[in-house]
């Protein structure tokens, strides 16, 4: 009967000699815990004797605090066979509530009729309450699909005790665009014409000339205009950079949390959902139970140390610079920078910049909204 029975102690005195002892008498301790000046452990009930009297003289002290094991487990069960009720009873309840679907959701963009896919699935037997096991997605989607207009695509996918109908809808053909008219260039924008380069038509200003937006660049000959005229535009930019930045380096240190995300949405955090860190990065790993809808989550948090940088101006003179370069190259593609002016100022610990940029491009515009050519 002692077989198979451990029992939990305590051990209050030198550890050094709690282990010598171990050692000496051969005993098979598991779970070694340090609590404070204590050591809690387990041992099987045979080994108790036996390292008591090794201990014996060395001034520590053993305190049984609970005892387990099979043995013991399967003599309360000879005692009250009623009790193995209780963890069946609580089996049969779990697999009888996770057998039964209690959400159904309607995933899909824009345009997607949920109101009426959610109808029709409960008309078909696809609602929550309703055994997952007597439904069959495969022939659900393919019904709810010509039941419901306007979709071209339907599907059901049963995850757990969650239900998701998949639908997309039908596409819509785009108008077809009038023909376009030919007529006269404009300009684009505002520029100082450099260059006029008529491939057909009849040119209305020449190098040298200020322009305006929608100003005729190239008029028609024969109802058709043809060509390209370059001229020097001009973009500023407006950049507030901040002298002081913080910088976060991780310090090696680095703690584990473990959550469980059960079916209704709640989320269960045993070890807490605060962080163990004031400034950490996360990293997070989850595995799914089959057939279920319960999520185990092991987040590592990585601890984070702050860093105060400062920048210097030119630094932060050269990133405005960069930053408004690109900005002309996304709006102008074609366009040739000839000159970058900057102007700083300074307030605190914030530095404005304004950046002015001289470039040159093609600013006609075609009035049926192509560039030189329709």
């Amino acid at each position: 009967m002692a077989e198979g029975i451990w029992l939990r102690l305590r051990f209050s005195g030198r550890q050094s000699a709690f282990f010598q002892a171990a050692q000496e008498a051969s005993v098979k301790a598991r779970r070694l815990r340090a609590r404070g000046d204590a050591l809690d452990f387990e041992l099987p009930v045979g080994d108790v004797l036996r390292l008591r009297r090794t201990l014996r003289g060395q001034g520590g002290r053993l305190e049984v605090l609970g005892h387990g094991g099979w043995p013991l487990a399967l003599r309360a069960l000879r005692r009250r066979p009623w009790r193995i009720l209780l963890p069946v009873l609580s089996v049969s309840l779990y697999f009888a509530a996770a057998s039964v679907v209690w959400q159904v959701q309607v995933v899909g963009p824009k345009g997607v009729p949920v109101q009426r896919l959610l109808k029709a699935a409960q008309a078909d037997g696809l609602a929550p309450g309703r055994y997952r096991f007597a439904i069959h997605p495969r022939a659900l989607g393919l019904q709810l699909q010509n039941q419901v207009s306007g979709l071209i695509f339907c599907t059901v996918r049963i995850d757990g005790v969650r239900a998701f109908i998949y639908a997309a809808p039908q596409l819509q053909l785009p108008k077809a665009p009038e023909p376009p008219s030919y007529g006269p260039i404009t300009a684009g924008e505002a520029g100082y014409v450099t260059r006029v380069v008529v491939e057909r038509g009849v040119p209305a200003v020449k190098a040298g000339e200020t322009v305006l937006p929608g100003q005729p660049l190239i008029l028609t000959r024969e109802g058709e205009a043809r060509g390209e005229v370059f001229a020097r535009v001009w973009r500023t930019y407006t950049y507030s950079l901040s002298l002081e930045e913080k910088r976060f380096f991780a310090t090696g240190k680095s703690a584990q949390r473990w959550y469980i995300r059960l079916p209704w949405g709640r989320k269960w955090a045993p070890q807490g959902q605060s962080a163990p860190f004031p400034h950490t990065r996360v990293i997070s790993r989850s595995w799914r139970i089959p057939w279920l809808s319960v999520e185990l989550t092991r987040s590592t948090y990585v601890e984070l140390r702050t860093v105060n940088l400062t920048v210097r101006p030119a630094y932060a003179k050269a990133r405005a610079e960069q930053m408004a370069l690109v900005a002309l190259s996304s709006a102008l593609p074609k366009a040739k920078v000839l000159l970058v002016q900057m102007q700083d100022t300074r307030q605190g610990t914030i530095l404005v910049v304004r950046v002015r940029v001289e470039a040159e491009t093609d600013i006609a515009r075609a009035a049926t909204g192509g560039r030189t050519q329709d």
